[in-house]
C-alpha cells in the first residue's frame, strides 16, 4: 500500500506540474473598458504570454502595411508599468518611440498603460487619420489596433484575445467575428500581431446595413453625428461597384465577409489628413461630413479602390508585406502593384459595366497623365520611389494613383495587344493569386522575372524600361492598341506647390491641414497649417460641402 500510495503521489505531482505548463499564458489577453476615459485616455491592460528570458523589449508599431509613412504609435502611450503575478513592479526602461525594455522578464505576468488617441493629440505626429485613434467619450470609439496594442519581441506571431466593455447599445463594427457579444461587452481573437493590426473596430450606436455581393456578407457601417450619410444610402450607391468587381473578379470574391467602416467628421477640428485604410477584411474611412448626395461619387470611387486591395497586396504580395516587420520595416518595390494596379482596377470595373461611360474613363486616365507630369518627377524609377516611399521619395508616394494607375492602363494594353484580345490585366492577377494566394509570398527581386515566364518576352522588357527604369511611358503608343489617339494639350508649365493635405472647416471652407509634403515652391509661397484657401491668382476657391 505504501509503495502504491508512493508511485500515486509523484504521478499527482507529475499530472500537477504539466497541467500547470499547459496552463502557462501562450497567448495576449487584453482587456480595455471604454466607459473609463481619463484625460482623454483610456487603460489598457495586458495578460502577457509566458516569457522565457531574463530580458524583452514590448513594442508598439512604428510603421503598419499600406500607409508608406512613419506613424511611431508608441508616443502616444504614457505611465507604461510591468508586474509580476503579485503585482510587484518589475524594471522599465524605455529605449525608443516605441520600444520598453522589461527586466526580470521571466516572471512577467501583466502590462498597463494609459493611451491617448491620436485625432486630438496635441503635438506634432505621423499618423494618418484614417490610421489612427479616437476616444469620444459616449459617442464614437476608433480603434485602428496598432495605436493600442502592443506586442512584445520575437513573441508576434502568438495568438492575441481583446475584451473589450462597452457602453450599453454601442455595436463593434469590424470585419473580425466576435467570439462573445453582448450589450455591454465584446470579446475578439485574432491569430497574431499581424490579423490584429489587420482589423479596425469601430464602436458607436450603430447605423448598418448589410449586403450579399457573391455570397460574402458586407457590412457598411457609418457614424455621421449631423446625421448627414447614411449607411442606407451608401449602400445603395456602392452595391453596384461591389457587384461589378465581383463579376471582374471571375464571380467568386476571396472573402466571404468585408466591412466598410466610415467615420465622419462633423464635430472635431478639420482633420489633418482624410482618406481610407485597407485591410484583408474591412476598410476604415475617416472622412469630412457632407451631404451625402454630394459627396457620394468621390465615396464610392474610394470605397471601390479599397475593396480591390482584397486582390493585392492582402492577397498578392511580397515576403516584404506578409513578413512586416513593425519597427525595423523593408518595403516592397512593387507600389505599382499594391496601390497602382488596385487604382486602375477600381475605374476600369466601372467602365468594363456600365457605371461610367467610356468618355468618362478616358476623362480619368487624361486627368492622371496631367496630373503625374505635372507634379511629379516622370523619370523616376517607380520601383525605386516604392522601396523609399517612406523616406527618401516620400513627396513622391502619390504618384502611386496616377502613374501607378497609368503603368496597369499601358499594361493591361500590351498584354491584350500580344495575347490578340484574350489575356489582359484581370487575367494575370487572377493567375498571380493562385500561385501565390494568402498564404505564400512573391521575392521581390523576382516578381518581374515570374510573370514574364507566365505572359510574353515582350512584358519583361516593358518593366525594365518604364517601371525599374527612368523611361517616361509613351502614352500614345499603348492607347493606340485600344484605337485611341491620345493629342497632348497646349500646355503651359506652371510651377506646383506638392502635396497639401486639404480639409473642410465647419463651415465647408477649404483649409490647410498638412505641409508635410510641399516642395520648395509651395514653401516659398508660405503655406502654413491652418490656412484658408480663398483664391488662387484671382479664381475664387469654393467651398468643399
Amino acid at each position: 500500500m505504501n509503495i502504491s500510495y508512493k508511485k500515486y503521489t509523484v504521478l499527482a505531482i507529475f499530472l500537477f506540474a504539466a497541467s500547470s505548463f499547459l496552463k502557462a499564458q501562450t497567448s495576449y489577453k487584453y482587456s480595455v473598458n471604454l466607459n473609463e476615459i481619463r484625460n482623454d485616455q483610456l487603460k489598457v491592460t495586458l495578460e502577457t504570454p509566458k516569457v522565457k528570458q531574463s530580458k524583452i523589449t514590448f513594442y508598439l508599431p512604428k510603421i503598419v502595411p499600406g500607409t508608406y509613412a512613419y506613424s511611431d504609435y508608441g508616443k502616444f502611450v504614457h505611465n507604461l508599468k510591468a508586474m509580476d503575478k503579485a503585482g510587484k513592479e518589475l524594471p522599465v526602461t524605455k529605449t525608443s518611440d516605441n520600444s520598453w525594455d522589461i527586466s526580470n522578464a521571466t516572471t512577467l505576468s501583466k502590462i498597463v498603460y494609459d493611451v491617448e488617441d491620436t485625432w486630438d493629440a496635441q503635438f506634432e505626429h505621423g499618423v494618418y487619420t484614417m490610421a489612427g485613434t479616437n476616444f469620444e467619450e459616449g459617442k464614437n470609439y476608433v480603434f485602428n489596433t496598432c495605436g493600442i496594442f502592443g506586442y512584445l519581441d520575437k513573441m508576434k506571431e502568438l495568438p492575441f484575445e481583446l475584451n473589450i466593455t462597452k457602453p450599453s447599445g454601442f455595436y463593434g463594427s469590424t470585419g473580425l467575428v466576435p467570439v462573445k457579444s453582448t450589450d455591454t461587452f465584446d470579446s475578439y481573437k485574432c491569430m497574431n500581431a499581424d490579423h490584429l493590426y489587420d482589423s479596425p473596430i469601430m464602436f458607436n450606436r450603430p447605423d448598418t446595413t448589410t449586403i450579399n455581393v457573391g455570397g460574402a456578407k458586407v457590412l457598411i457601417s457609418v457614424y455621421s453625428p449631423k446625421k448627414l450619410a447614411t449607411s442606407a444610402f451608401i449602400a445603395k450607391n456602392l452595391s453596384q461597384a461591389l457587384l461589378a468587381t465581383n463579376k471582374y473578379l471571375g464571380g467568386k470574391l476571396p472573402v466571404d465577409k468585408y466591412a466598410f467602416i466610415y467615420y465622419f467628421n462633423g464635430e472635431q477640428a478639420p482633420f489633418k489628413t482624410s482618406g481610407a485604410w485597407e485591410h484583408s477584411y474591412s476598410s476604415f474611412y475617416s472622412l469630412a461630413e457632407q451631404p451625402q448626395e454630394q459627396a457620394i461619387g468621390s465615396w464610392v470611387d474610394m470605397s471601390a479602390h479599397e475593396f480591390f486591395h482584397i486582390v493585392t497586396p492582402l492577397t498578392i504580395s511580397s515576403k516584404e508585406v506578409k513578413q512586416f516587420d513593425f519597427n525595423t520595416p523593408v518595403l516592397s518595390k512593387h507600389l505599382w502593384l499594391y496601390e497602382g494596379s488596385t487604382e486602375y482596377d477600381a475605374h476600369h470595373v466601372q467602365v468594363q459595366y456600365g457605371i461610367n461611360t467610356p468618355e468618362q474613363w478616358l476623362a480619368k486616365l487624361s486627368a492622371k497623365i496631367n496630373n503625374s507630369k505635372q507634379a511629379y518627377n516622370d523619370s523616376l524609377s517607380f520601383t525605386e520611389m516604392s522601396k523609399e516611399s517612406a523616406g527618401k521619395w516620400k513627396n513622391e508616394y502619390g504618384n502611386v494613383y496616377q502613374k501607378g494607375a497609368l503603368i496597369s492602363n499601358a499594361l493591361d494594353l500590351y498584354l491584350l495587344k500580344l495575347s490578340k484580345g484574350k489575356y489582359g490585366l484581370a487575367n494575370l492577377k487572377q493567375q498571380l493569386g493562385a500561385k501565390y494566394g494568402k498564404d505564400k509570398y512573391f521575392l521581390d527581386d523576382e516578381l518581374f522575372g515570374e510573370i514574364t515566364k507566365m505572359t510574353y518576352p515582350e512584358i519583361g522588357g516593358f518593366f525594365a524600361k518604364y517601371v525599374e527604369g527612368s523611361t517616361p511611358i509613351p502614352y500614345e503608343q499603348f492607347f493606340e492598341y485600344a484605337g485611341v489617339k491620345l493629342k497632348p494639350r497646349n500646355m503651359i508649365n506652371v510651377p506646383t506647390t506638392g502635396a497639401f493635405g486639404a480639409a473642410a472647416t465647419p463651415e465647408g471652407k477649404i483649409l490647410i491641414a498638412n505641409t508635410d509634403r510641399l516642395n520648395a515652391f509651395g514653401k516659398a509661397i508660405g503655406f502654413q497649417k491652418g490656412d484658408i484657401l480663398v483664391s488662387i491668382n484671382g479664381i475664387r476657391c469654393y467651398n468643399l460641402c
